[in-house]
C-alpha cells in the first residue's frame, strides 16, 4: 500500500473507534446525573430528617461513590477521544499535504521558531510561510525539530554530512511503521502549552529556591509543627491531660495557617514547576514514547547511531529514567482526579503535598537533568529526518541528488549539472510539468527567455527549492540530479521602501551587489559554485542601460565561479555575443486556443532550446480589453 491510501486507511479505521469512544461519552455524561442526584438526595434527608428509614445514607454514600467512578471513567474516555481525533486530524493533515490543499495545512506551533531564518532567499522561493516548503515538509511537534529543519534548510552543509542524511533518510523510508508510531506518541504535544523544549529548561535550571534557601526550610516548619500538634493531641487524649490536648490542638491550627499562608504564597511557581514538566503527565508519556521508540532503533546509517547514542543515558537508560520522573509527576496530577480531590487538599494542608514533589523532582534533576537537553537535540534531529523520510516514502520515484565530492578541488569548483524531469515541489501532482536541465563547465549559465506566465519564474524556484530539499538528505522532485553542492542567493522578489525612499531599481541594485558580495565570499573561504537565481533583474532603467548593466553583472557572477539561472524579456540581450558566448538560451512559449468563440492563450510550462520566438504583452492588453 503507498503512503497516501495508507494515510487514508488510518483515517477510517481512527474514525471507527471516535464513533465508538463518541457513543460511551454521551453514556457516561447520562449515567452521571443519575447517580449523582439521587445520591445528593438520599445523604441530605438522611442529614435533615432523623426519621428516615436504615440504609438512606449508606446508599446516598454508594451512588455518590459511583458519580465518582463515573466521572473519572468519563474523564478517562475524553481524554482518549481526544488523543484519537488528534490522530485523526494528523493523518488527514498528511492527506492534503500529499494533494497540496493548503487550506488545509495551517502552521503547527512548532513553527514560530522559524522566524528567525527569514531571509531574501527565502522569501524568494517561499521556504517559509504560508503555501511554504517548511509548511508543506514539516511534521516536528517539538522546538528543536523545526529549529534543525530551518537550519537544514537554510545552511549549506557538506557533501558527507548531506549524503549522511540521504542514508539516514533511506533507512527510516523502509520503516513507515516506525515512523507512524513516533508520530502518534508526538501528539501528545501537539496543541499542548508544555513542549519537550521546556521539559529541558526545567531540567537546567537552578533549583525553586535556591535565591531563598530559607524558604525551603520554612516549607518544613508547617508539617513539623503540625505533626507534633496531633501527637500532642493524641497523647493527650490517651492520658486524659486536657492542657496537653490543648496544646496539640492549638499548634495543629498554627502548622496548619502556616502551610495555608505557604500554599498561597509559592504555590504560583510551583505549579509553574509542574506545568513545565507536564501537569497532566500525557506529555512525559508522549516524550518517553518517543525516546523509547528512538532506543529501539537497530540503525546502519552513522546520523542514526549518533542521535541513538545522544538520547542514551550511560547509567540508565533515558525511558527509565523518564518512568521515574512519571511517577513522581503522577502524584502532582492527583487534584484532577475527582476521587482524589479532597484527600489531595487535606495532604496540602497537612504536609505541604506539592512541595514534597517538588522535593523529589530535583532529586531527579540532580541525577539526571544534564542529560535532557541531550536527549530533545537528538530527537529533533530524528524529527527532521522523519519529515524528509516522509517525503520519500510519498514520492519513491523521485531522485536522491547525486553531488559532487569535496575533494579534489577541482570536482568541487565544477559547475556541471545534469538533471531529469525537474519540477516544483509545491505544485499538486497534476499541475507540475517536468523538464530537463543540462548546463556544462563551458557554459555555466542559463538564460531563460519566454512570455509572461510561461514558466520562467517557476523554473527559477524549481531549482532553488529541489536544491534546498536536497540539503535535508530528502529526495528532490525529479528523476535525476547530479551535479555540485552549491551555496544559493537569489534576486526574484525585490521590492521599493517608501519609508527608507528607496526605489524599485536601487533596491535591486542593493540586493545584486550583496550577491555578489556573497559569491565572492563563498568563493574566498569555501571555494564552491554558488547557485544564483535572477528572474528580469535591473528593470527599473531604459533597455540600452539595463542591457549593458546586467551584462555586466552577469559576468561578474559567472568569474565567481556561480551557476547563474536567469530569466528575461530582453531579447536583445539574449542575442548578445557576450551572453552566447557564457550562457545556454532557453525559453517557455503560449499558445492562442479558441473555445466557445473565445480567443484563449494557453501554456505547456515546456523548455525549449533557442531564443523564444513569440510574446504576449500587446495581446493580453486586447486580452483583458485595453486594446482593441
Amino acid at each position: 500500500m503507498n503512503a497516501q491510501s495508507k494515510y487514508l486507511e488510518k483515517q477510517e479505521i481512527l474514525g471507527t473507534f471516535i464513533e465508538k469512544e463518541q457513543k460511551l461519552s454521551k453514556k457516561l455524561s447520562v449515567a452521571r446525573p443519575i447517580a449523582a442526584i439521587p445520591g445528593l438526595l438520599l445523604i441530605g434527608a438522611a442529614i435533615f430528617e432523623s426519621r428516615m428509614p436504615w440504609g438512606t445514607w449508606q446508599v446516598g454514600t454508594l451512588l455518590m461513590i459511583a458519580f465518582l467512578a463515573l466521572a473519572t471513567w468519563h474523564e478517562y474516555v475524553r481524554d482518549k477521544l481526544d488523543w484519537l481525533i488528534q490522530q485523526r486530524l494528523f493523518y488527514r493533515r498528511m492527506t492534503a499535504r500529499c494533494e497540496r490543499r493548503w487550506a488545509e495545512l495551517p502552521p503547527l506551533t512548532s513553527e514560530k521558531n522559524t522566524s528567525s531564518y527569514s531571509s531574501d532567499l527565502s522569501k524568494d522561493i517561499d521556504l517559509f510561510g504560508e503555501r511554504s516548503l517548511f509548511r508543506w515538509v514539516s511534521l516536528c511537534v517539538t522546538d528543536a525539530g523545526a529549529q534543525t529543519l530551518a537550519e537544514w534548510m537554510t545552511h549549506r552543509a557538506s557533501t558527507e554530512t548531506i549524503f549522511d542524511r540521504q542514508n539516514a533518510v533511506r533507512e527510516l523510508q523502509q520503516q513507515r511503521s516506525w515512523r507512524e508510531d513516533f508520530w502518534d506518541a508526538a501528539i501528545g504535544f501537539r496543541g499542548c502549552d508544555t513542549s519537550p523544549e521546556k521539559i529541558a529548561e526545567w531540567a537546567t535550571e537552578p533549583p525553586l529556591f535556591h535565591k531563598k534557601p530559607w524558604i525551603g526550610w520554612l516549607t518544613w516548619a508547617g508539617p513539623a509543627t503540625v505533626f507534633f500538634g496531633l501527637l500532642a493531641m493524641l497523647v493527650g487524649a490517651a492520658t486524659n491531660q486536657q492542657i496537653l490536648f490543648n496544646t496539640g490542638f492549638i499548634l495543629f491550627l498554627a502548622g496548619v495557617a502556616l502551610n495555608l499562608l505557604l500554599v498561597v504564597s509559592i504555590m504560583g511557581r510551583v505549579h509553574d514547576v509542574f506545568f513545565k514538566i507536564g501537569n497532566a503527565n500525557r506529555e512525559l508519556q508522549s516524550l518517553a514514547t518517543l525516546i523509547g521508540l528512538t532506543e529501539k532503533l537497530a540503525p546502519q546509517a552513522p546520523m542514526l547511531k549518533q542521535i541513538q547514542a545522544d538520547v542514551a543515558t550511560k547509567t540508565v537508560p533515558a525511558t527509565i529514567a523518564l518512568k521515574q520522573l512519571r511517577r513522581v509527576m503522577s502524584f502532582a496530577g492527583i487534584q484532577k482526579n475527582p476521587l482524589f480531590f479532597i484527600p489531595y487538599w487535606i495532604c496540602q494542608l497537612l504536609f505541604l503535598w506539592d512541595i514534597r514533589i517538588v522535593e523529589r523532582l530535583q532529586s531527579w534533576r540532580i541525577r539526571y537533568g544534564a542529560l535532557v537537553p541531550g536527549w530533545i537535540g537528538g530527537l529533533g534531529r530524528l524529527e527532521a529526518l522523519s519529515c524528509a523520510a516522509a517525503i520519500a516514502d510519498e514520492y519513491p520515484d523521485w531522485a536522491y541528488p547525486a553531488l559532487n565530492s569535496s575533494e579534489p578541488r577541482e570536482q568541487s569548483q565544477n559547475r556541471t549539472i545534469h538533471v531529469r524531469a525537474i519540477a516544483h515541489p509545491l505544485l499538486p501532482d497534476a499541475a507540475r510539468v517536468p523538464n530537463d536541465l543540462a548546463i556544462d563547465e563551458s557554459k555555466p549559465m542559463l538564460l531563460v527567455t519566454g512570455s509572461n506566465m510561461a514558466g520562467k519564474s517557476t523554473l527559477l524556484r524549481s531549482l532553488g527549492i529541489n536544491s534546498v530539499l536536497a540539503r535535508m538528505g530528502s529526495p528532490v522532485c525529479c528523476t535525476q540530479w547530479s551535479g555540485p553542492n552549491v551555496e544559493i542567493a537569489s534576486s526574484i522578489r525585490v521590492q521599493d521602501s517608501l519609508q527608507d525612499g528607496v526605489s524599485f531599481f536601487m533596491a535591486e541594485l542593493k540586493r545584486l551587489r550583496s550577491i555578489v558580495d556573497f559569491a565572492g565570499d563563498v568563493q574566498d573561504n569555501m571555494q564552491v559554485p554558488s547557485l544564483i537565481l535572477l528572474d528580469e533583474i535591473l528593470q527599473g532603467t531604459n533597455s540600452r542601460e539595463r542591457q549593458i548593466a546586467v551584462e555586466h553583472v552577469l559576468t561578474q557572477l559567472v568569474q565567481l565561479r556561480c551557476l547563474v539561472i536567469t530569466s528575461t524579456h530582453d531579447l536583445e540581450l539574449a542575442n548578445s555575443p557576450s551572453i552566447h558566448a557564457t550562457a545556454q538560451v532557453v525559453h517557455f512559449r503560449e499558445h492562442f486556443e479558441t473555445q466557445d468563440g473565445i480567443e484563449v492563450m494557453r501554456f505547456d510550462y515546456k523548455m525549449r532550446p533557442g531564443v523564444t520566438p513569440t510574446t504576449n504583452a500587446l495581446k493580453l492588453l486586447e486580452l483583458v480589453g485595453l486594446r482593441s
